[in-house]
């Protein structure tokens, strides 16, 4: 694209990538970006990036759909410049999918392009939590490969139920999902007291500023602090 951006092409469908920075909530400076799909007609969205997934019935494409949607994003973020880490989803119908080695072909495909598996973070969906085997597998596949690890959780329980055996860097958490008042401030913290204990919190989907007595050890990303956008470049100050 003449703003330098990479396209990749789906079946005539033209596919980039927009980022959302994630802050880390003691002083607001950016640590990471996530990636998400944008479909493109014209250079507007045409097509809803769930629409495409859902609409991909058999694995095989689907595989290919995913692995187009991994590589075109590190190209766009790292391209550009970017220095921070980099948060890449796994598609939930993928995992019982998944092959005996998916961290070794995705980080082939990283030191390929140049670019260090270190700095991206493999970030599993909700109904991942649900299967503690199967996301222990995929976590301790993609760290033994270079890569950090994300998961995201709806509850306490949910995180004791997966945390002896999927260790992970980060935990994300729906911030719809605590008790949080109308000016930010959450009502019950507790619980994510015990999860910092191991990992770094993200909470998402703020549409209003957060407040919490402690921020050591939590990140925040929503709308709040940056909508998501085509470079990552724009979103460091």
């Amino acid at each position: 694209m003449p703003d330098g951006r990479f396209l990749a092409d789906w079946f005539g469908c033209a596919l980039s990538s927009v980022f959302q920075p994630i802050v880390r909530a003691s002083d607001g400076h950016v640590v990471a970006h996530e990636a998400f799909i944008r479909s493109l007609d014209g250079g507007e969205p045409e097509l809803s990036p769930w629409s495409l997934f859902s609409a991909t019935a058999d694995d095989e494409h689907l595989f290919a759909l995913d692995w187009l949607c991994q590589t075109i994003h590190p190209l766009n973020a790292f391209g550009a410049g970017g220095d921070r880490l980099l948060f890449l989803n796994v598609n939930g119908r993928l995992l019982s999918a998944v092959d005996k080695d998916p961290g070794q072909a995705f980080r082939k495909l990283v030191e390929a392009l140049g670019l260090q598996p270190e700095r991206i973070v493999i970030e599993t969906p909700l109904e991942a939590s649900l299967q503690p085997c199967l996301l222990a597998f995929v976590l301790r596949n993609y760290r033994a490969n270079g890569f950090q690890v994300a998961v995201n959780v709806d509850s306490l329980a949910q995180w004791q139920r997966i945390s002896s055996a999927a260790w992970t860097q980060f935990v994300k958490i729906d911030a719809r999902k605590l008790a949080v008042s109308g000016d930010g401030a959450v009502g019950d913290f507790n619980w994510l007291e015990v999860l910092r204990e191991k990992a770094t919190i993200v909470i998402t989907h703020l549409e209003t500023p957060f407040e919490a007595a402690d921020p050591a050890g939590i990140w925040l990303q929503g709308n709040a602090y940056g909508k998501p956008v085509p470079r990552p470049l724009s979103l460091v100050g």
